[in-house]
């Protein structure tokens, strides 16, 4: 009979939480190894600071899934970061849901960062994966709702009766030194977004070859973050840039638009 435990990420088993982040056919690559030593960082100062940070779930004591949140001291909710099962051999049995019920008995308890009230609720924005049952299906059995009714990948549980999840709407703030650059934000608790920083940058340079860029780490950078407001995955020449990369051609279209 297989045995499932749920346990708390800690200094001692945080390589594990890492690890089920990366395919292990890309462990070599030196952009996921880059990324991986930016999520270690991250991990460590975060425990240290805010307590736990995720759950890894063990099924016969090997490590198979994750679920990865923040406390959001501004809002008063709990965010889920990110909720995966990376080998298929190991779904539809119960772990997803086993992580996410172990998540929310913790966090319904007073929590300090929250001046010892338990979080108003739990936020996500669901992400698919390709092949995978969907994720915001997922959450919806759980029993999270919309918060917007066109959206169906932003989810919330509320915690508290009669509360309502309204996200503070945030705008990005243009900033003249931005001019004539471009930036990348990336996420240094995800190591995709290391790689995919890469990516952008790659694509920026196809269009101009000769622009500074700088890749801005969020968390170790966070003052970057609050004088633009709401950042976007990328700016150039000052602007936010709305599409994703990996759309490439109209990524560069709005890069091409950007400069002129």
């Amino acid at each position: 009979m297989e045995k499932l435990e749920i346990k708390d990420v800690s200094q001692k088993n945080v390589d594990d939480l890492i690890n089920l982040c990366i395919p292990a056919e890309r462990s070599s690559d030196p952009q996921f190894i880059e990324g991986a030593n930016a999520k270690r960082k991250w991990a460590a100062e975060t425990l240290k600071s805010c307590g736990n940070i995720a759950k890894l779930a063990y099924l016969n004591s090997k490590p198979v899934g994750l679920i990865q949140y923040r406390l959001d001291s501004e809002e008063k909710v709990v965010e889920i970061n990110c909720i995966f099962v990376p080998d298929k051999t190991n779904l539809r049995k119960g772990i997803g849901k086993s992580l996410l019920k172990a998540m929310m008995k913790d966090i319904v308890k007073p929590q300090p960062l929250f001046n010892d009230e338990i979080p108003n609720a739990v936020v996500t924005r669901a992400f698919e994966v390709p092949e995978r049952y969907p994720q915001h299906e997922f959450y919806r059995r759980m029993g999270f709702i919309r918060v917007k009714a066109d959206d169906p990948f932003l989810l919330y549980y509320s915690l508290k009766e009669g509360y309502v999840y309204q996200p503070k709407e945030k705008e990005y703030i243009p900033q003249k030194d931005d001019e004539e650059k471009a930036l990348i934000f990336y996420d240094p608790s995800c190591p995709w977004e290391t790689k995919f920083a890469y990516a952008t940058e790659r694509s920026i340079r196809e269009v101009t070859p000769d622009i500074p860029i700088r890749r801005i780490n969020k968390f170790e950078e966070p003052e970057e973050v609050k004088r633009r407001g709401q950042v976007p995955f990328c700016v150039v020449n000052g602007k936010a840039i709305q599409t994703f990369f990996m759309n490439k051609e109209n990524f560069q279209k709005e890069v091409r638009n950007a400069l002129n």
